[in-house]
């Protein structure tokens, strides 16, 4: 009898000891009230769902597993943050008194109600407007992506319990990335993330058409990684991992460029991603934080003051408006012949290269585009005869891709420029100018007018398919009678393409650069 009293009595007592020592797993509801703080137009989900109220308290279920919270309100930015059970229920200290003492060890409750999220998130946010595109606003194009990383300012930082992340999140070392996790960066997967972004901000023209981009409707943008740091978060509580999550620092250099690639402002920014719960891969979320820091420096970039006045800037269409006239010198005789074309012909030698250009006087005037002459260092001319000389801009034309220079000579024969707006498709016609490389200093081709497009406002584009090179720009389209009616400006480049080139047409030479020939 006694052995049974004795039996019956430590069976109770293990009961006791389970049942104390799972209070918190047993006793505590399976979700938690948690105050999140935030302000009050935003709207606030959790794993991508809204989640439930009680007394304006939200629900977040305890099973050990992080959770996402977005918030959002039209207009800004969204911004994510990843809580985790770290606190142990009150419930857990009837766990360990007074059996506990004893038997904490193989009688620890880890259950998945036996810890608590934060009473109170603070998840006040940045919340940065989203730049909208305005219909006066130009377009953007990405010019250069790159990732110039040192290895030193590629870091990695690691906490082994969320609790120690909250901690020391602002002091915590930095170790090698390399050491940790191996994640390739190539220039193309920010080119990506960042043409995603801008396209999903409108400031990508979509439409399906060649001729759109111009100085009026396009800015560009480059855009250098130079500093990474990866924050990995791991969760161990209880016996096990319950749970990761990834954000990311990032610094980048942004750079305004005009349609010729000019620099116009700069800017580096220091940004910090949302955070992230990893579920699969690494590297995934690596990528994943990157890019939303990349578009919190984006629209850090973009809501400057400057780069808001750079996107509507029309200051150059009302400068190019205020030219007073230019009079240039009429010649007693003009080109006729294709041979003297070529000697009306030059080669103009850049920083970067060369381009192409024609006489339109015979006291040293001549035409290009505005893009071969726009870097104006050491620019100089080379005519047919290998003769060079220094390069005076007289005027120039960014809108319309012109340039009138002048060199100190008594020059052969020019040509004469056709005022005439009739330009007849499919006759032929002449393109000289230097493609490629000097030694092939006016090069002449044959080819017709395929075309007339029109771009931007009232302005037109002659298409040919004469054979133009790189090299051939600011050189001159004639006629079989060596009438100049249009200067070359661009050649469509691709897989497949052929024959596809334009030029400017010559009646708006006097008009945009403002000549008066006299």
């Amino acid at each position: 009898m006694k052995q049974k009293t004795g039996l019956a009595g430590i069976a109770l007592l293990l009961a006791l000891m389970f049942i104390f020592n799972s209070c918190a797993s047993i006793l505590n509801t399976k979700h938690q009230k948690v105050t999140i703080i935030t302000q009050k137009e935003n709207e606030v989900k959790i794993d991508g769902e809204k989640p439930k109220m009680k007394n304006n308290k939200y629900l977040i279920k305890r099973d050990k597993k992080p959770k996402e919270i977005t918030i959002s309100r039209k207009g800004y930015k969204d911004e994510n943050f990843v809580i985790m059970q770290c606190r142990k229920s009150p419930l857990f200290f009837f766990s360990v008194i007074p059996f506990g003492v004893l038997f904490y060890p193989p009688f620890y409750d880890v259950g998945k109600k036996a810890y608590n999220y934060d009473k109170e998130i603070n998840a006040k946010s940045r919340m940065l407007v989203t730049p909208k595109k305005e219909k006066n606003y130009k377009f953007i194009k990405l010019n250069k992506v790159a990732v110039d990383i040192k290895p030193e300012d590629f870091k990695y930082r690691y906490f082994t319990t969320y609790r120690q992340f909250k901690k020391q999140k602002d002091t915590r070392e930095s170790i090698p990335f390399k050491d940790k996790i191996e994640v390739k960066l190539e220039n193309t997967i920010f080119t990506e993330l960042l043409n995603d972004i801008l396209k999903e901000k409108g400031y990508i023209d979509t439409t399906n058409r060649v001729l759109k981009s111009s100085f009026l409707n396009n800015m560009l943008i480059d855009a250098s990684l130079t500093d990474v740091t990866f924050h990995h978060v791991v969760n161990y509580i209880g016996y096990g991992l319950n749970g990761t999550m990834a954000y990311v620092d990032i610094t980048m250099k942004w750079e305004a460029l005009d349609y010729y690639q000019n620099s116009v402002y700069s800017q580096t920014t220091k940004t910090t991603s949302g955070q992230f719960i990893i579920n699969d891969s690494e590297n995934d979320i690596f990528l994943t934080a990157t890019k939303d820091a990349i578009e919190y420096g984006l629209i850090e970039f973009m809501n400057t003051e400057k780069v808001a006045t750079l996107l509507k800037d029309n200051s150059q269409k009302e400068l190019e408006k205020s030219y007073k006239e230019i009079t240039i010198p009429v010649s007693d005789q003009y080109v006729t012949n294709l041979a003297q074309s070529v000697e009306a012909s030059l080669t103009i030698k850049n920083q970067k290269g060369h381009g192409s250009g024609f006489f339109i006087s015979n006291e040293g005037h001549i035409i290009t585009n505005y893009h071969v002459v726009k870097d104006t260092a050491n620019l100089k001319a080379i005519l047919n005869n290998e003769s060079e000389y220094d390069v005076e801009v007289l005027r120039t034309s960014k809108i319309h891709d012109l340039a009138l220079l002048k060199i100190n000579t008594k020059n052969t024969i020019p040509f004469k420029i056709s005022a005439s707006k009739k330009i007849q498709i499919a006759s032929d016609i002449y393109a000289i100018g230097t493609p490629s490389g000097e030694d092939l200093s006016q090069t002449v081709s044959k080819g017709i007018i395929s075309g007339i497009r029109k771009i931007h406002g009232d302005s037109k584009l002659i298409q040919t398919d004469a054979s133009i090179n790189h090299g051939n720009s600011g050189g001159a389209i004639i006629n079989k009678e060596g009438t100049v009616i249009g200067v070359v400006s661009s050649k469509l480049n691709g897989y497949g393409i052929e024959g596809v080139a334009f030029g400017i047409p010559a009646y708006e030479i006097a008009d945009k650069l403002k000549i008066r020939v006299n």
